[in-house]
């Protein structure tokens, strides 16, 4: 029962951060639309924006793989060694 409520904690996690992020770089994206830069205001740099939204979602891939594999191998039986000889067939 205890991988049960690992697992769905787990997609219920990388379905929080999907949301987030998908917010976050439409977020990014829609900023895009500002009125032309002027003398008094600062020219619009959306592509550093963008790459600031992006890297950590790739970051943020990279350890929900590495937490799903953590997962997986923790459900898994150990393997018994197949040098192991305490185990005499009759």
């Amino acid at each position: 029962m205890r991988h049960l409520f690992a697992t769905g904690l787990f997609w219920t996690s990388v379905a929080c951060c999907l949301v987030a992020q998908a917010l976050i770089i439409r977020s990014v994206r829609g900023a895009r639309h500002v009125p032309v830069p002027s003398a008094g205001v600062p020219r619009h740099r959306g592509g550093i924006e963008l790459l600031w939204a992006v890297v950590p979602a790739l970051g943020l891939l990279l350890l929900l793989a590495f937490t799903w594999r953590a997962i997986q191998r923790t459900e898994r039986p150990p393997a018994v060694p197949s040098h192991d000889r305490s185990v005499v067939p009759a």
